[in-house]
């Protein structure tokens, strides 16, 4: 059985959604839900208990702000590419739509990168402030 681009884009789906991934909405972002969902991301041997967005001093909470923008960004760019490799199949195939695509997937792998990076910056956070505190 051949896969057809949205049998592709599915699966991208469902990796993207194990990180908070939720299509775009008009709706401002809910921090303490997206914190809750990626939290644990966080969690370690000397910190096994991660705490809630409410308790982040604001140091780690802005910390934590930028890890989760990051995310929101490579979700948004992730759809603009989904509808890139959507008209490569629906419009044919050409340069110009190759090109935009690729263009567009970079910008998305990009965005995955800075993800990755604001992890290990909030992660750096926590060592200075979260993993110092006291334990409630």
């Amino acid at each position: 059985m051949l896969s057809s681009p949205q049998h592709l884009i599915d699966g991208e789906i469902a990796e993207l959604k194990r990180f908070g991934y939720t299509p775009f909405g008009d709706a401002a972002p809910d921090w303490v839900a997206m914190w809750e969902h990626l939290k644990g991301d966080f969690a370690t041997l000397r910190r096994p208990r991660v705490p809630d967005f409410a308790e982040l001093s604001p140091w780690p909470q802005e910390g934590a702000r930028i890890y989760m923008r990051r995310r929101l960004l490579a979700d948004r760019l992730f759809e603009e590419c989904q509808v890139l490799y959507r008209s490569l199949h629906m419009e044919g195939i050409n340069i110009e739509r190759v090109e935009a695509y690729t263009l567009g997937r970079e910008a998305y792998e990009e965005a995955v990168l800075d993800f990755g990076k604001a992890r290990e910056m909030l992660e750096d956070v926590f060592s200075r402030t979260v993993d110092l505190a006291p334990m409630r």
